[in-house]
């Protein structure tokens, strides 16, 4: 019996050498694995879960048609011919299924990393299970963050995957689509290209890629002049890396918005905020890449300016709880996580403050908003809702559902089919209500799906529908 209250090897603290024993780790895998499937809450979230759960049903299932072949028992009994059996007879039937019960020591070793692989850090088992850290209970259990150490220990044993190493490279990548970027939009169109990519770098021959800006977020705000001269508040734009690169009239639409509210916008030295480097689990290559984040980010903190990332919620995530957790909560880190805000947030924040101008000259109608992951994970609240709510004669339905892109995993090769399978099952869900406009605040989930809508959904990010709503496209 596996003890699920022997918390010795639950550790996530990086610099702990068990962190990375291998036994350590495979009892904690083990624990972990067992209090799932004694509950099973998590059974609709992801396909890690499924996976796990049908394989040790398999495996009682195959030792029941094992002990059939042996002639060790008969067919199983139904539930119907189960009742109507003589009075004890049931109580000997029932003891007898027990034995044919799948456990934990019958996962094989590709089984257990198949639910590893599946997981791609949506974290929405978080703020369903009922065992978490965060709940105060004794088992402490935190099933994103064993994922990320699995990947961790597989990492240092076998090295860092190219795909993995291809997609942490976002800002040398956006560097080049600067400069060549029709260049490379017009060669990722192309089959045989994006077949040699597949068996080169990992990267799905049918995913549609995001197109790269010439004139990237950065490169606008050389030229942006504010003309702010008292401000109600002073942020920094973190536009990430995707907005940079690919989503300029976001960053863009997003400064206007609060530059007409009076809120002065400053653009600092930045980078990718190091999520893609998680995925693998490469600390190393995630402190290198966050550090000279946390070192510009907290000097304008200091300064009395809060940090607003308009881009993808992964982001804001990491800038809030992937930095304490994993470099720990210096007093630099703890600053910027607790004044980062994602774009929506802010302006609810605004907004409480009596500080967000709301005259909105035009109408958005109805929206079906979809319920990003990571926000979800940030406990906020709906705030992409909340800010479309603003706008008068605009109704919004929540869907709820994750379209299973999560940057880099929904690229990759091998995983590119089960991303889209759980997309579809998002435009499903969010074409069960007519709408205007579907929206929502992850711009790489709006990505996804596009591609899986086969462009039948009206798709924008929140912010982009404000903007409108202001009547700013009409100047």
């Amino acid at each position: 019996m596996i003890n699920h209250s022997d918390t010795r090897q639950t550790i996530y603290n990086i610099d702990n050498p068990l962190y990375w024993d291998r036994d350590s780790f495979d009892r904690e895998l083990d624990r972990v694995y067992d209090i799932c499937v004694g509950c099973r809450l998590c059974f609709n979230l992801c396909s890690s879960f499924p996976a796990l759960f049908d394989a040790i049903d398999q495996a009682g299932d195959e030792k029941r048609i094992r002990a059939v072949g042996e002639g060790r028992i008969g067919e199983q009994i139904s539930k119907k011919d189960y009742l109507s059996l003589p009075e004890g007879e049931h109580g000997v039937e029932a003891s007898v299924e027990v034995e044919f019960r799948g456990e934990i020591s019958d996962l094989t070793d590709r089984q257990r990393w198949t639910v590893v692989d599946l997981c791609y850090q949506c974290k929405l088992c978080d703020p369903v299970c009922p065992y978490t850290p965060g709940k105060e209970h004794e088992f402490q259990l935190d099933f994103p963050k064993l994922m990320t150490r699995a990947q961790a220990i597989r990492s240092k044993e076998q090295g860092i995957k190219v795909n993995d190493k291809f997609l942490s490279s976002t800002d040398f990548i956006g560097k080049l689509g600067s400069v060549f970027g029709p260049v490379i939009n017009l060669l990722n169109q192309i089959r045989l290209l994006r077949i040699i990519m597949e068996k080169i770098i990992g990267i799905h021959r049918e995913r549609i890629l995001p197109e790269y800006q010439i004139i990237t977020l950065s490169k606008w705000f050389d030229n942006h002049q504010s003309t702010i001269k008292d401000p109600v508040d002073k942020v920094v734009i973190f536009g990430t890396c995707f907005t940079n690169a690919h989503d300029v009239e976001l960053g863009k639409a997003s400064v206007k918005i609060l530059e007409h509210s009076g809120v002065e916008c400053k653009y600092p030295f930045q980078q990718c905020c190091g999520a893609p480097y998680l995925s693998p689990g490469d600390f190393e290559g995630f402190k290198n890449q966050a550090e000279p984040n946390i070192k510009e980010l907290s000097r304008w903190v200091d300064n009395g300016y809060k940090v607003i990332v308009t881009g993808p919620p992964t982001c804001s995530l990491t800038l809030k709880k992937e930095y304490p957790d994993y470099l720990g909560l210096k007093e630099q880190i703890k600053k910027i996580s607790e004044n980062t805000y994602d774009i929506s947030e802010y302006l609810v924040y605004l907004n409480k403050k009596g500080k967000l101008k709301t005259d909105f000259k035009n109408p958005i109608g109805t929206v079906n908003y979809h319920v990003s992951c990571h926000l979800k994970a940030q406990q906020m609240g709906f705030k992409g809702r909340d800010v479309l709510r603003l706008v008068p004669e605009t109704q919004v339905n929540l869907v709820n559902r994750c379209s299973g892109m999560d940057g880099g995993w929904g690229m990759k090769s091998e995983f590119f089919e089960e991303s889209m399978e759980l997309a579809e099952r998002c435009v499903k869900d969010l074409q069960q209500k007519e709408a205007d406009k579907v929206c929502s605040d992850c711009t790489l989930a709006i990505h996804q799906l596009k591609q899986a809508g086969d462009g039948e959904l009206a798709l924008s990010h929140p912010i982009l529908e404000l903007y409108k709503a202001y009547g700013f496209d009409n100047n």
